[in-house]
């Protein structure tokens, strides 16, 4: 079943060729139970290129103490996100720090972490789903034995420019091979992030 558009709106169209646009633009079929179809008249151009990451994919760096797995970067999303894997290791974490450009999301898939959220601690295990939006005080830290698993997203991306200019690069598997950092590592590092507009405050 074609759609057609009414009569009355084609004629109230000034000109011919805004009428011959005006159809080009909307020739859609309509996607029915009866067996209709769906076909847009232009088409929607990708921004990026589609992408497979394996599970061993990725650009892996030890930062402040956590593995970081960099799944997808800026470049592969035209900018629209990133998205890490990391595993924290006891007793790892970054400090409190406020992101000015960029939503951060965490979505924990092994382990328990501490959480605080503007202040407020909340411990968080697999399967939580955490939103940390720009402008909001937060950090995590993992207090048990066992090493924690999450995915986290930059939305939008450029921040993991940060974790490959600060971190000492590594491979998929050394994350039983934790990389501590110095005094001075974080020191720079806290000095970096302020380029990327995200600022490290007192607990």
């Amino acid at each position: 079943m074609q759609y057609q558009p009414s009569t009355h709106l084609l004629n109230s169209m000034p000109s011919r060729s805004a009428r011959r646009n005006f159809l080009k633009t909307s020739a859609v079929w309509l996607a029915l139970p009866f067996g209709g179809s769906i076909a847009v008249a232009e088409e929607i151009k990708a921004i990026s290129q589609p992408k497979i990451v394996g599970p061993n994919d990725g650009t892996c760096v030890w930062a402040m103490g956590i593995h970081v797995k960099v799944r997808v970067t800026s470049d592969d999303t035209a900018g629209a996100y990133s998205t890490f894997e990391d595993v924290v290791p006891p007793g790892a974490g970054p400090p409190p720090h406020i992101h000015s450009r960029e939503d951060e999301n965490m979505f924990v898939l092994e382990g328990e972490l501490e959480a605080n959220l503007g202040g407020k601690i909340h411990t968080v295990g697999a399967g939580t789903f955490i939103h940390m939006p720009k402008g909001v005080s937060h950090s995590f830290k993992n207090k048990t034995n066992k090493p924690a698993r999450m995915l986290l997203t930059y939305t939008p991306a450029g921040f993991e420019k940060w974790f490959f200019e600060i971190g000492t690069p590594t491979t998929a598997d050394a994350t039983d091979h934790p990389i501590q950092p110095t005094p001075g590592d974080i020191k720079r590092a806290v000095a970096s992030a302020i380029t990327y507009g995200v600022t490290f405050v007192k607990s």
